[in-house]
């Protein structure tokens, strides 16, 4: 098997200006001052839909309102699509906590992350697990529309080497969002385990582009699953014609993967201006669910201060403001919103508080406003 390579793009065509804004994107100051203790919360709704995204790719029927029912009830019953769900939300994690701008993406990397992507799942053909979690299939496979014949098991190993060598190549800068789009189709093409291949990929870019600097550790939230679940079709579509291996047809995969990206990256970056996350989402958040009397209209104005505020945090003692000046009123109406949920300490064990909307009702109207501002596919909801 020949090296993976990356045909150069013309440096005057679309892909290269493409190229160029990401390379902006990449090394732009992040700003808006949207606090931590909200900024987090903000990833962690995104780390939802990226792992839910990939899992519809693959046929997972669970839907982003029944997943949302489910974090708000807590329930923990044994559920094979939630548990694939939690998987991939745990290889994020995995991914995230072992990978800076160093890491060497080897096979015990991969490994660990497809172990922890099928880890209690029903191997095929009836499941998303795997009959050889981590290590390389044992058997041919046919992947579903299309015509390509992945390796066979005799030289899949060399193919893979090749694959591991060439996603830890010191690539020239600007090759290096390249060598994500030509890495992506070429796992695909190789599709090197019995199982979870798709979610395997994808999890892959997102691992690729903390090394690039997307700095999800401190400040950037990045969604690339969202690039493919928008148009299913057309995802499957590209990768097929890309199996070619033709010049023409691997830059037009990437030109498709990067603008997507780019696009992407470009919408979800509105989220670290905290005038928008005030305006478009958190206040427009609260009236939603004061219409469905989750809330009552004090505990709405209470809320709607605090996130007025600067820096969406408040002490109990601000309740004087809103005409409470009692003290045990005040602790009487704060330990409420504790027990509701809905607000939470900015530091552990401190008194001062700030919104909390990851895990309780406050999710739906959240995901709700997002859907409103074009963050949300409808793919997420569609019932197959």
């Amino acid at each position: 098997m020949e090296n993976i390579k990356i045909p150069d793009p013309s440096w005057g065509s679309d892909l290269a200006n493409i190229i160029l804004d990401l390379e902006k994107l990449r090394t732009k100051k992040l700003g808006g001052a949207v606090p931590s203790y909200i900024f987090f919360q903000l990833k962690d709704i995104f780390h939802i839909l990226e792992t839910l995204g990939s899992a519809r790719i693959e046929g997972n029927n669970t839907t982003l309102a029944e997943y949302v029912e489910k974090i708000i009830e807590n329930q923990d019953k044994k559920d094979e699509s939630n548990d694939e769900i939690k998987n991939l939300n745990r290889a994020i994690e995995f991914i995230e906590e072992n990978t800076d701008e160093a890491t060497v993406f080897n096979r015990a990397f991969i490994s660990q992350v497809h172990k922890i992507l099928t880890k209690d799942l029903t191997p095929p053909p009836n499941g998303e697990g795997s009959l050889y979690p981590g290590d390389l299939r044992r058997h041919s496979v046919s992947i579903k529309s299309s015509g390509h014949i992945p390796p066979s098991p005799l030289v899949l190993q060399n193919y893979f080497d090749k694959f591991v060598e060439f996603i830890n190549l010191p690539h020239k800068e600007q090759y290096q969002l390249l060598m994500v789009a030509v890495a992506h189709h070429r796992f695909e093409y190789i599709h090197p385990f019995d199982n979870g291949n798709g979610r395997m990929g994808r999890l892959l870019n997102y691992a690729f582009l903390i090394k690039l600097g997307f700095k999800v550790k401190n400040g950037r939230i990045i969604n690339p699953s969202s690039v493919f679940y928008t148009n299913r079709d057309k995802y499957y579509n590209m990768l097929s014609r890309a199996d070619s291996l033709s010049d023409n047809d691997i830059l037009e995969w990437c030109e498709y993967f990067l603008l997507g990206l780019k696009n992407e990256i470009e919408k979800i970056d509105s989220l670290l201006d905290i005038n928008y996350v005030k305006s478009k989402i958190l206040l427009p958040t609260l009236k939603f669910v004061l219409e469905r009397e989750n809330i009552t209209t004090q505990e709405f104005k209470i809320l709607q201060y605090l996130i007025n505020k600067e820096d969406l945090s408040m002490k109990a003692e601000e309740l004087s403001f809103l005409g409470i000046d009692n003290s045990k009123e005040k602790s009487k109406i704060m330990g409420k919103l504790k027990d509701k949920n809905i607000i939470m300490p900015t530091t552990p064990n401190g008194r001062i508080y700030t919104l909390k909307f990851v895990n309780n009702y406050l999710l739906r109207g959240v995901m709700k406003v997002l859907e409103q501002n074009g963050f949300i596919s409808d793919f997420l909801n569609k019932n197959k």
